[in-house]
């Protein structure tokens, strides 16, 4: 589940801070060491690697950018968490957590996901306000990048923990009528996952959900065409890697903000057959996906507003 080389992670540790290989390597190491090592020609010493990583404010650990777990236990608990949480089912999600609180290990990659897990389920069952959950989320992403709010995460080398604490902050954020806020963590979330390193549908998988909640927002704010591409650029990627965990929300956002567009008299009124047929789309695949959640809402929506559309196909 390695996702970066040591010294990708230097290399695009250091450019984020903005610091100089002369300025990070000094006292510590050659210039021409520090180059070896960001290129992958040499692994560095482990006093050389603690050196470096403590002067960027990165924690020590050579697994950063790995699971640090190797209990096969634990990580069938953390990925039905996660399945729990994309349905929707918080409390099978927090009956889930209870069992991996006794088994997950010490690491700080490890507090991170806890932190990040009980934050999670508390918020979306209402024992916590979206403050104290947003406070919990940055706490729990600092473990890992100390100098986070003060610095771009633009180029960083995101590791997964980190990328599913930014997507839940930005919908912390959103959810606090913060959509401005919400979009630059996202469009970070973004542009980090887009260079990154890691397996390719990893990648793909976190930048759908980057995709999804970004286009939300977007058309919360009204920038309805913007987001329609993106949504339409995260069904494309969905297609191509065979990724069906948000791709009904993203057919719902084509369709949603084509509707905006239509009511503010910005699109012809036939236009409305096509974000019906999104509709449709999403709705099968919703079902396809066993999301009942999603294809509830869905169904909700299409009753609503299509009455017409939908006798017509009786018909």
């Amino acid at each position: 589940m390695g996702m970066y080389r040591l010294g990708d992670i230097m290399r695009m540790t250091r450019k984020s801070l903005s610091i100089t290989q002369e300025q990070l390597s000094e006292g510590i190491c050659s210039v021409e060491t520090l180059s070896r090592i960001e290129t992958g020609k040499q692994n560095p010493s482990k006093d050389t690697y603690e050196l470096l990583m403590e002067r960027m404010g990165r924690i020590h650990e050579r697994a950063y950018s790995m699971l640090s777990v190797s209990d096969i236990k634990v990580l069938e608990k953390m990925k039905l968490f996660e399945d729990h949480i994309k349905l929707y089912d918080y409390e099978q999600a927090e009956i889930v957590l209870y069992d991996l609180k006794e088994i997950i290990g010490d690491s700080i990659l490890d507090k991170q996901f806890l932190i990040r897990a009980v934050n999670l389920v508390n918020y979306r069952l209402h024992r916590i306000s979206v403050d104290a959950f947003l406070n919990g989320l940055e706490d729990a992403i600092r473990l890992t990048i100390p100098e986070y709010g003060k610095i771009s995460l633009a180029n960083w080398p995101l590791s997964m923990n980190e990328a599913g604490l930014l997507i839940n902050i930005s919908s912390a954020y959103g959810e606090k009528g913060g959509y401005n806020k919400a979009n630059e963590i996202l469009e970070e979330a973004y542009s980090a996952l887009k260079q990154s390193y890691m397996d390719d549908l990893q990648r793909a998988i976190l930048i759908t959900i980057v995709i999804n909640n970004l286009s939300k927002n977007l058309g919360l704010i009204g920038n309805h065409t913007r987001a329609i591409e993106l949504a339409k650029e995260g069904v494309s990627i969905s297609k191509t890697y065979r990724i069906g965990n948000v791709l009904s929300n993203m057919l719902y956002n084509i369709a949603w903000n084509l509707e905006q567009l239509i009511k503010k008299g910005l699109l012809p009124p036939e236009n409305k057959q096509k974000s019906f047929n999104y509709l449709k789309q999403a709705y099968y695949i919703a079902s396809a996906m066993q999301q009942p959640f999603i294809e509830q809402f869905l169904e909700s929506h299409l009753k609503t507003n299509y009455v017409k559309e939908i006798n017509r196909e009786i018909i």
